[in-house]
């Protein structure tokens, strides 16, 4: 169902505006301030054009004059303004149930200028002139030879600093026939003066030869003639006739005739005193088309609303209609009669599942409203699922399945139980027992269908292993203290939980405990695995004497002496603890080895540490090693020669005493009068036979201390003379 209130059809074509040329202007002022050299005025000239047209372009500079005197015919300044921004502006109509055609367009330019004037007796005339108008134009005979003045007065003595009013909005470009208009054509006025409206003469300026007059004439203008019977109060076709209220600026009427039209709208500004001050004018040219409606209820089908579909009774519409300015939403739902939306794209919700008729009808009270409906079917998701019960070990499963699915009470159920199941597929609401051929986890799909909506739910059943478990160490026999690993090699697919007993009162919940015997003897163990999960079982694996503990022996002994020096190295080791059934193996730490040896002694041949490992073995192969360190030091000596000839010879150059096992050291040297003339603290470093300037000291005898500590501690002090030679 569709129905359209009007529907207008395109009789007049725009295809002639592609020759048009001006279509409008006005031009404004605005005072900005004042100061030594008279008021600040900036001008404002807007110029309105088709875009469509190929013949008189917007001018780059705009020449407009200010005129003054009594006659006010005195150019007192000629202006040059550069265009400003050129903007479009849009073909829109009120009413919407009209469309306006796609060929229409306008464009306007804005001139700017700011000038200084002196306050006159006679005041100011701003003026600029453009010519053509379009050829086309319906009320003035040979329209294409008329030209366009804009122009504002400035008032006599304007010591206030007077703006003139100035238009809030562009005027439209296009008007629909038989369309009742409702125009704002109000004025802004900075001053609160009043503000008259009337529709006025619109002014003839500018030529075919001369298009741009630089300057433009100064008044008096004429007014552009109007064809019979077209005026300034009547220019165009309509009825009721168009008319401009005289206090809001609000034009009414409805034209009736198609064609471009021109009139001019004049806001008069009068001060407190009645006294005019300036008349602002508007040019400007009526498009007058037969608009085609564009309504068209267009409510979004279910099928591109895939939402909708087995989502609840809760439904949120979409509109895709074309020029709807208010909605009416009919839900005709019998559990709500009436029940109906306004907003554009609304949500409802149903009392119960079914299938609706949904209307939408837009533009109601317009004449061009229009209805559609949309058939929407609401049902409830399907919430697919399924609970299982029954025994899961591999050798006794059988399964129960029982379908928890939501359903309106005509569903459909499809089971699928994969390759292993003993049923493969079934139809029907719950299946008989299904049985699997082999443990692992088994995918069964349920698949519920109801009015067109599906639910799927797909779930794993997981078959258990028989469990089997063994217990595995690495060793069995060992000395004490004893540690073992323990493992089992359990099979299973569920959780498990371990008890082991060590046999000795200590038990571990660990999978792979780690255990330490700590007595000799032998030890029963014994492993109860709890399998929790799947098959539920217990195991309990007994092992009788499964661990032998064997004593260890103690390996204890002495050195003596610990400590000795190279000369002296001989060192006896005497064993302490070991059972005379005991194996015993000596090893001295400089490669030698005894074996079997209760008391021995040894000399080393070298200096330095050295450990002494005493290994004892008892009867069950269990050892037992201790370790001793032995320090043997060198042989603290000291020699010290009693003469040197620093003559450069290479032979006895210098006075070095020499030192061996020290670890600390120091020489010094003493003249006769016993001062002190060198110092060494290594004994590589000796006197050279110089003074500490390096100048050579004299030939003669010179007394010398020694002070040395050996690696045992021992100290050695010494002193002497040394005779230097030459």
């Amino acid at each position: 169902m569709r129905t359209v209130g009007v529907l207008f059809i395109l009789l007049f074509s725009f295809a002639p505006l592609s020759a048009a040329h001006l279509v409008g202007g006005e031009i404004s002022y605005r005072c900005v301030g004042s100061n030594t050299n008279g008021n600040v005025y900036q001008i404002k000239l807007t110029v309105y054009r088709d875009c469509n047209s190929s013949g008189a372009p917007f001018d780059n500079f705009a020449p407009i004059t200010i005129y003054g005197g009594a006659a006010q015919n005195v150019a007192v300044q000629n202006l040059s303004v550069a265009r400003g921004q050129i903007t479009s502006i849009p073909a829109v109509v009120a009413n919407p149930c009209l469309q306006t055609p796609p060929n229409v367009c306008t464009e306007k330019a804005i001139y700017q200028a700011t000038v200084t004037l002196q306050p006159s007796t006679h005041g100011y005339t701003i003026v600029y002139q453009r010519c053509c108008r379009n050829n086309t134009i319906t009320n003035v005979g040979n329209s294409g030879n008329w030209g366009s003045t804009y122009h504002i007065t400035i008032p006599p003595n304007d010591n206030r600093c007077n703006g003139s009013a100035r238009f809030q909005s562009d005027p439209p470009i296009v008007m629909c026939k038989d369309d009742s208009l409702n125009i704002d054509f109000s004025v802004l006025e900075d001053n609160g003066d009043s503000i008259y409206y009337s529709l006025c003469q619109p002014i003839t300026g500018g030529t075919q030869n001369n298009p741009a007059p630089n300057p433009p004439s100064p008044p008096p203008y004429s007014g552009v003639p109007f064809l019979f019977p077209y005026s300034a109060a009547y220019p165009l076709p309509s009825s009721p006739q168009i008319s401009l209220d005289p206090n809001t600026g609000i034009l009414t009427g409805t034209p009736t005739g198609t064609g471009q039209y021109v009139f001019a709208v004049c806001a008069s500004e009068y001060d407190s005193t009645g006294v005019l001050l300036s008349t602002l004018r508007r040019d400007y040219q009526f498009n007058v088309t037969t608009c085609q409606s564009n309504v068209v209820s267009d409510p979004t089908p279910q099928l591109y609303q895939p939402n909708s579909f087995c989502n609840g009774t809760t439904i949120t519409m979409s509109d895709s209609s074309i020029n709807g300015t208010n909605y009416l939403w009919l839900w005709n739902d019998p559990n709500n009669p009436g029940a109906s939306s306004t907003g554009r794209n609304p949500t409802y919700t149903y009392g119960d599942t079914g299938t609706y008729t949904i209307q939408l009808v837009i533009n109601v009270g317009w004449p061009c409203t229009d209805t559609a409906e949309v058939t929407y079917e609401l049902y409830n998701p399907i919430n697919a699922g399924f609970t299982t019960s029954g025994p899961v070990c591999f050798d006794e499963n059988l399964i129960t399945f029982q379908n928890q699915s939501s359903n309106g009470g005509l569903a459909q159920a499809t089971w699928d139980f994969g390759p292993n199941g003993s049923l493969a597929t079934f139809s029907g609401w719950n299946p008989p027992p299904v049985s699997f051929s082999t443990w692992g986890d088994q995918i069964v799909s349920l698949t519920v269908e109801e009015k067109g909506c599906i639910g799927t739910f797909v779930d794993t059943v997981r078959i258990y292993r028989r469990p089997e478990t063994e217990v595995n160490v690495e060793n069995q026999i060992g000395c004490a203290p004893f540690t073992i690993e323990f493992w089992d090699s359990t099979i299973t697919d569920g959780q498990v939980i371990y008890n082991w007993d060590f046999g000795d009162g200590v038990l571990s919940n660990d999978s792979a405990p780690v255990y330490t015997y700590t007595d000799p003897g032998t030890y029963d163990l014994t492993l109860t695995v709890y399998f929790i999960e799947g098959c539920l079982d217990t195991i309990t694996l007994n092992y009788d004497d499964y661990i032998t503990v064997y004593p260890s022996p103690t390996s204890a002994f002495i050195a003596d002496p610990p400590t000795a020096t190279i000369y002296t190295s001989n060192i006896e080791i005497t064993d302490l603890a070991a059972d005379p059934t005991d194996a015993l193996i000596t090893s001295m730490g400089d490669g030698s080895i005894y074996y079997d040896l209760r008391s021995l002694n040894h000399s080393y041949n070298d200096t330095g540490w050295f450990e002494v490992e005493h290994v004892v073995i008892n009867t069950y192969n269990c050892p037992d090693t201790s370790t001793a360190l032995v320090r043997i030091n060198p042989e603290t000596l000291v020699f010290v020669p009693n003469a040197f000839s620093p003559n450069g010879d290479g032979t006895n150059e210098m006075f070095a005493p020499t030192a061996v096992g020290v670890k600390s050291y120091e020489l010094r040297i003493y003249n006769r009068w016993g001062e002190e003339i060198f110092n060494s603290k290594t004994p590589e470093i000796g006197w050279d036979g110089n003074f500490p300037n390096g100048k050579p000291a004299p030939f003669g005898a010179y007394t010398w201390s020694v002070f040395a500590k050996g690696a045992n501690d021992k100290v050695i002090t010494k002193t002497g003379i040394v005779t230097l030679l030459k």
